[in-house]
């Protein structure tokens, strides 16, 4: 466990030095009597006319950078005065599963005992919600006064001094295709494809958003077919979040967005987008939940690594990557799903058929199986031998450190080598111990496996549980070769 004592005091008087060196002297005891290791002390001494609390931004940074598991202080008021515990800090924590303790008892969240951060997370949110409320009137008013507020304009505009104006690129013109084919009866998806095949720029890409796909989606199509933006009108406070910690946002009833009339110049006429939005609810048809066929997430094309997709009308399955952009991002490799049953079929009637003797090869595990877990489990006692060494090292260090024997930069480099060395340790013991686990269960697995082969080719067919038991993936290449995976590796021995 690093920990990370965090102090506070007010000034940077003589007096308060005395009193860093006790609070200091306390944090060495309580990490020496855990066995933990010191990571770095985070020191704030204010004046009284600064409180600019840097080391405690420099605590949050490297808690982000899991630099350390615990913060320790000495009283929650040293951490979060007058309320200060933000939910910056506790989002912190939570997510990045970072503990907190202060030695009075209040709060030790690796017990639970968290008494009193409640109280200081809801005095400031209380706080967070008075200022949400403040910023939510300004935005309102912003957008009344015709200024757009988002941080990115609606494909095909930009953004000067506030307001929206129409690019001088192909974006445009992109705008415009998308609503002309859907109004002569293209699809999303096959709008979408059209796009990628006249290299219009995604939306990701104009915004420069990092890792922008290259390929249009139909959610992109969708949007910009719904976006009323188009017409001219500037529509703003259309969502809003369910509360000042969350980051999702609800949609409000329409009666609610602010909408200014003609704030800037049009795309697309008012007559398409309205034609365009009746097209879309007379389309819209509540599908049924998509049936799960035997193959899926078994089959990837072999090229491209994409998933197969189940064609219904096509009784077949093709590469997921050509079904959505074509043939330019790959091709169909195309699988009739009853050619597949029976290609796998045929494979698991070669395999049983090979000259297996069950008994030889259940005798043969049963004799390996108790002597190699007896081997991984005594490695298992060595490793944690090997780790309370170390650990025990550490705290020999620490109060070296302590009595200034030893400096800080030492101290550091030493645990943090014996730390990598603790957590490598951990690593074997944990693949010693599954390996132990997996030697025992070898047995039942082989049998379980005969069994399901044995069943498979009694039925002359496969079903999602038989295929769950022995096949790991299924590769489809171009021209149909096939490529399978078994959860099983040469499990079989022939008699002697």
């Amino acid at each position: 466990m690093r920990c990370a004592p965090y102090l506070r005091v007010s000034t940077d008087k003589e007096e308060q030095k005395t009193s860093i060196d006790n609070q200091m002297s306390l944090f060495y005891s309580f990490i020496a009597e855990k066995g933990w290791d010191l990571h770095d002390f985070y020191i704030d001494v204010e004046t009284g006319t600064h409180d600019k609390r840097d080391s405690l931004k420099r605590l949050i940074e490297d808690a982000e950078r899991k630099k350390f598991d615990c913060i320790l202080a000495k009283e929650l008021s040293r951490l979060a005065r007058n309320g200060e515990l933000s939910y910056k800090i506790r989002r912190v924590l939570e997510e990045n599963r970072i503990h907190i303790i202060t030695l009075d008892g209040a709060i030790n969240t690796l017990e639970g005992n968290t008494d009193k951060f409640g109280l200081y997370a809801w005095l400031y949110e209380e706080e967070s919600r008075r200022i949400s409320k403040r910023i939510k009137v300004v935005f309102r008013q912003m957008a009344k006064r015709g200024e757009f507020k988002g941080s990115i304009p609606p494909y095909g505009y930009n953004v000067h001094e506030k307001r929206l104006y129409k690019r001088n690129d192909e974006t445009v013109e992109a705008v415009r295709l998308i609503f002309q084919l859907y109004l002569e009866g293209k699809g999303i998806e096959s709008i979408a494809k059209e796009m990628d095949a006249r290299g219009y720029p995604t939306p990701g890409q104009v915004s420069g958003r990092k890792n922008a796909g290259v390929y249009w989606q139909g959610t992109s199509v969708k949007l910009i077919l719904q976006n009323p933006h188009y017409v001219g009108d500037l529509v703003q406070g259309r969502t809003q979040t369910r509360s000042v910690t969350s980051k999702v946002r609800d949609t409000l009833p329409q009666d609610e967005w602010i909408v200014i009339k003609d704030a800037h110049d049009p795309i697309i006429s008012r007559e398409d987008f309205d034609a365009v939005q009746a097209l879309m609810k007379s389309r819209y048809v509540k599908r049924p939940k998509a049936k799960k066929h035997l193959f899926t997430n078994y089959l990837f094309c072999a090229d491209c690594g994409t998933a197969l997709w189940y064609l219904q009308n096509r009784k077949a399955y093709v590469c997921g990557r050509f079904k959505k952009h074509g043939q330019n991002a790959c091709t169909s490799h195309s699988m009739k799903e009853d050619h597949l049953t029976k290609l796998i079929l045929s494979e698991l009637r070669e395999l049983v058929n090979a000259g297996v003797d069950r008994a030889n090869v259940l005798t043969r595990l049963e004799l390996n199986v108790t002597k190699e877990s007896q081997e991984k489990l005594k490695r298992v006692q060595k490793l944690e031998k090997e780790i309370e060494k170390l650990k025990a090292e550490n705290r020999r260090f620490l109060k070296l450190l302590a009595d200034d024997t030893i400096s800080k930069d030492e101290y550091k480099e030493i645990t943090e080598f014996n730390r990598n060395k603790v957590e490598e340790l951990q690593r074997e013991i944990v693949k010693a111990k599954k390996g132990a686990e997996m030697q025992g269960s070898q047995k039942a697995t082989m049998q379980a496996i005969f069994k399901h082969f044995e069943k498979a080719l009694e039925m002359n067919d496969l079903n999602e549980e038989l295929l769950h038991r022995l096949v790991e993936r299924i590769d489809v290449g171009e021209n149909r070769e096939i490529t399978v995976q078994y959860r099983f590796a040469d499990p079989f021995y022939k008699a002697s």
